[in-house]
């Protein structure tokens, strides 16, 4: 990007830098007819937004329920504190929810840059100079030496006539809120698995539990068949068959403790405290068979809710904005600047005292040669689009099919334990 210069004046020019009436006069006029052209040629030049255009159904196939189900703490209809405190715990101290969290304050961080550049620059300047010829007194008289200080201020503005920085802004703010929805779909996937391995955790026990009863009843039963055995009242087969059915109760018992072990492990990651894995799990003693009705709702206000759906259509804005950025590159760019301030000379020892002095400056920069470079940059931002565009749609479809699939899977688990 071209950039402004706005330096002081030469040490031996103090005051006020002016030029006649009437060379103003025209300047201003030939800038102002030059700059309501551009606008009035940029006005008519846009480039293509795109959409997404997946056709929706109206209604899930496999849903039972058309009311859309609220997104609030879904966890808590089973009524377990520890779930609770859990699922919580992980939504705030997981370690994957924290780098999307930085991802985000990163993101904002770069939309307040962007959004800078829409307004002037001002900055503060202290300067010195000290130069000493070594010729003698009467060569000084034409070359002096000086002694220059000056202080102040430096102002610079791009004015958008082409809307570059204003697609930049855009661009900045669609990122900010992709990574907020990206943290919220993280979050989400946190907080599901907590409950999926929790679940997982308590039947397992409860499964180790009627296990380890079964096994102790097989065990008497095979105590009590072998005892009839030597009084002649049961056959050897019948020892056997006992002896079967208690090593397959005992054999069905290391690898539940294990999938015991493995969610408790997980769980602890989730909530980053590997205590965890040493704390006795006391579950709540309701049933957690009892699982309420899913209504996922329309399908349009499903990829409403959606985290990773939105994080992708906000990730679509993006793309958008920045192929209008690119295509910005094409057209010129109008900087203005200015300095401000105070400047004292010294010449061969003699202080001349200080005086104010200003300096404006305009520049109007537009490409004309650059190898190809600008045509690049709007191949690979129209490239970007593209993909952004697919990738919205492949979205879409495959959040669909989630939720089909995952009714469906509800409606046989319900058939199937007959509730």
């Amino acid at each position: 990007m071209p950039r402004l210069s706005t330096t002081h004046p030469l040490p031996c020019h103090t005051g006020r830098t002016t030029l006649p009436r009437t060379e103003r006069a025209t300047g201003f006029a030939i800038a102002a007819a030059l700059v309501t052209s551009i606008s009035l040629v940029l006005s008519g030049c846009s480039t293509p937004v795109v959409k997404p255009s997946v056709e929706l159904p109206s209604n899930f196939a496999a849903s039972t329920a058309s009311e859309m189900e609220p997104e609030a703490a879904w966890w808590e209809v089973y009524h377990d504190p520890l779930l609770t405190d859990l699922v919580r715990r992980a939504a705030r101290e997981n370690r994957d929810v924290k780098i999307a969290a930085e991802r985000l304050r990163a993101a904002r961080a770069g939309e307040t840059v962007s959004q800078s550049w829409l307004l002037p620059s001002v900055g503060a300047s202290v300067s010195g100079s000290n130069r000493s010829t070594g010729y003698n007194s009467a060569t000084k008289q034409g070359y002096p030496d000086t002694k220059t200080t000056s202080v102040g201020l430096d102002v610079s503005w791009e004015l958008d006539l082409s809307g570059r920085l204003r697609a930049g802004a855009a661009a900045a703010d669609a990122d900010a809120l992709a990574a907020e929805h990206s943290m919220r779909g993280v979050r989400l996937l946190v907080m599901s698995d907590v409950v999926s391995n929790y679940f997982t955790l308590v039947g397992a026990q409860r499964q180790v539990a009627t296990l380890r009863a079964i096994s102790a009843m097989q065990d008497e039963t095979l105590r009590l068949v072998t005892a009839r055995q030597q009084v002649g009242l049961a056959s050897a087969f019948d020892v056997e068959r006992a002896q079967t059915d208690a090593l397959s109760a005992r054999a069905q018992i290391p690898p539940l403790e294990t999938q015991v072990a493995v969610s408790r492990h997980r769980i602890a990651v989730l909530i980053a405290d590997q205590s965890f894995n040493t704390k006795n799990i006391q579950p709540s003693t309701g049933d957690v068979t009892d699982v309420p009705e899913a209504k996922p709702g329309q399908p349009a206000e499903l990829l409403q809710r959606r985290p990773d759906v939105l994080a992708l259509m906000a990730q679509l804005d993006a793309a958008n904005a920045r192929r209008q950025q690119a295509a910005a590159e094409w057209f010129p760019q109008l900087f203005l600047g200015a300095s401000f301030g105070r400047q004292g000379l010294s010449l061969n020892g003699a202080d001349l005292g200080a005086a104010r002095f200003t300096n404006v400056a305009g520049l109007l920069a537009m490409p004309l040669f650059n190898a190809g470079r600008t045509q690049a940059i709007n191949e690979a931002a129209e490239s970007a689009q593209k993909e952004a565009l697919l990738r919205a749609e492949d979205g879409i479809v495959r959040a669909l099919e989630d939720v089909e699939n995952a009714l469906v899977t509800l409606a046989q688990e319900r058939r199937r334990s007959g509730s």
